[in-house]
């Protein structure tokens, strides 16, 4: 089974693994929390079904991350064919339904598990290129993440991104 993933058109590649990419409009489910886990499973339970409608949706790709303090905020891509006007309403009020307008990323990939030393390396990396193409970042940097848990790590796909002005 094929998991739907949000599209996107690579702009331009700027060295040592990182793309520039348009991607279109869409529409996300976020939530914050306390770990990893806890963000998974209020985002997972709306999917499942614990929403108005008792309407189970399709799982998609990437799910999206970023730690400030003490808070993850986690979103995941509801499937084509979703906004925030038709997406059933969540029952958990933790659950937000936002419409995400085009933007530009940039993005750096990565395979094996997400750890702190990864993410840091890929980050300093990013920040380097950003910097030697005169690209501005716009607002904080997030990690994408499009395999489950129990894809071995050589084939998973993970990126650290960040919107650009």
């Amino acid at each position: 089974m094929s998991t739907e993933q949000l599209n996107y058109t690579v702009i331009e590649e700027v060295g040592n693994g990182v793309e520039i990419r348009q991607y279109g409009e869409s529409t996300f489910i976020s939530a914050e929390a306390k770990d990893s886990n806890s963000g998974f499973r209020i985002l997972s339970d709306y999917i499942f079904g614990k929403n108005e409608n008792d309407a189970k949706i399709a799982m998609t790709a990437p799910v999206m991350s970023r730690q400030e303090d003490t808070v993850l905020h986690m979103s995941f891509v509801l499937p084509e064919g979703y906004d925030s006007g038709n997406a059933p309403l969540p029952v958990d009020e933790a659950v937000s339904i936002h419409d995400v307008s085009p933007r530009k990323l940039a993005v750096i990939s990565f395979s094996g598990y997400v750890t702190v030393s990864k993410i840091e390396s890929h980050r300093l990396i990013l920040e380097e290129k950003l910097s030697e193409h005169g690209l501005k970042p716009k607002g904080e940097m997030f990690l994408m993440r499009y395999n489950p848990p129990w894809v071995p790590p050589m084939i998973m796909r993970n990126e650290i991104a960040v919107e650009l002005e």
